[in-house]
């Protein structure tokens, strides 16, 4: 079953140990956290040899297949860890996967460590084998108001009260690198045991971590953050990202507005959506906007989009970061646009003499 990353621990505590194990995300402190929680627990229960592999460009697979079926010399029990790429394990990979998943060897766990996994990923046989089989877990990004929580918690269990103004900032500093979060705390914890942490201490110490990638700046933009869009952009231009990949970061998020709106035409938005990877929240956020949007507006920021697109190829004359900023600018008016006439419509509704109140 898949399963949260908060519920893990408590899974791997009340219940049986499953055969399979696969944790991935894009939160790398998070799949090895969830990694060694399951190295844990497998040694606690007699899994006493651990064997590693990484399925690099001519991995023989016949390794795994056959690794848990031979068994050990030293151990009863072994851990079998397998760390696959983010697309996936290919085709040889994918069929011996499928195998184990449907005959998993006798005291043997098979724990499987990736990054973050291509889209399509979820909706493999090799995936959907491994789901049944055993127990996967996906850490997604952690930001916003779920980021101060996990600052807040970490913060208490090394022992150090963060105030309010001093879990924000930490987690404006350190946003989109939890890493660089945990380290943080870490360090304070040693520096000043059992204190209460100010803002000007995390000030004073903690210098700019934040890691932003292209999905927190569609992501703020099309929540209608507009500052937090551009600074993001800014921060991306400053860490020596090239436009090339924001430019299709965007694209593709107003791609999915644009299939969402027209779908959501024909009350078919939640079926174009159960399609994409994305966190349920988000999917929830994206299907209401959907049905406020106009597709027409999308279909010229579309537009707009290609002609960065040629003048990053050189293709055309411009000055690409000039017009991804624009183009946020844009992307935010549509949205906002939309939210402003869906407020105004459930305020006309709400104030018809016939509502009920």
């Amino acid at each position: 079953m898949e399963i949260a990353l908060d519920r893990l621990a408590d899974k791997l505590n009340t219940a049986p140990l499953a055969p399979i194990y696969l944790t991935a995300g894009s939160e790398p402190l998070q799949v090895v956290e969830a990694a060694d929680a399951v190295r844990v627990a497998a040694r606690r229960q007699g899994f006493g040899e651990r064997e590693i592999h990484h399925a690099e460009p001519g991995f023989d697979w016949g390794h795994i297949r056959h690794a848990g079926a031979t068994g050990s010399l030293f151990a009863a029990k072994q851990l079998i860890e397998l760390h696959i790429p983010s697309q996936g394990p290919g085709n040889a990979g994918a069929t011996a996967l499928k195998a184990i998943a449907a005959e998993p060897p006798s005291d043997t766990i098979l724990l499987i460590i990736a990054p973050a996994l291509q889209g399509n990923a979820r909706q493999s046989a090799w995936y959907k084998a491994l789901n049944q089989a055993g127990v996967t877990v996906f850490a997604w990004p952690v930001t916003g108001n779920a980021l101060r929580d996990w600052i807040t918690r970490r913060a208490q269990a090394a022992g150090l009260n963060l105030t309010d103004d001093a879990g924000v900032l930490l987690a404006e500093r350190t946003e989109g690198n939890l890493l660089a979060a945990a380290q943080q705390i870490d360090r304070l914890a040693l520096t000043a045991p059992g204190e209460t942490i100010e803002a000007a201490t995390i000030e004073a110490v903690v210098s700019d971590d934040s890691r932003f990638d292209m999905f927190a700046l569609t992501s703020r933009a099309v929540d209608g953050d507009r500052a937090g869009a551009i600074h993001v952009l800014r921060r991306l231009r400053a860490e020596g990202t090239d436009p090339v990949p924001i430019t299709w970061a965007l694209v593709r998020e107003i791609r999915l507005l644009y299939r969402a709106a027209v779908a959501a035409r024909y009350g078919q938005v939640d079926a174009v959506l159960r399609k994409v990877f994305m966190p349920a929240a988000r999917k929830r956020r994206i299907a209401e906007l959907a049905r406020h949007l106009a597709s027409d507006r999308l279909a010229y920021l579309l537009e707009d989009a290609a002609r960065i697109d040629r003048i990053n190829k050189g293709a055309e004359a411009g000055r690409a970061w000039n017009e991804l900023v624009s183009l946020i600018h844009r992307l935010v008016d549509c949205t906002e646009h939309q939210r402003s006439s869906a407020r105004q419509k459930a305020s006309d509704d709400t104030n018809r003499p016939d509502h009920l109140g």
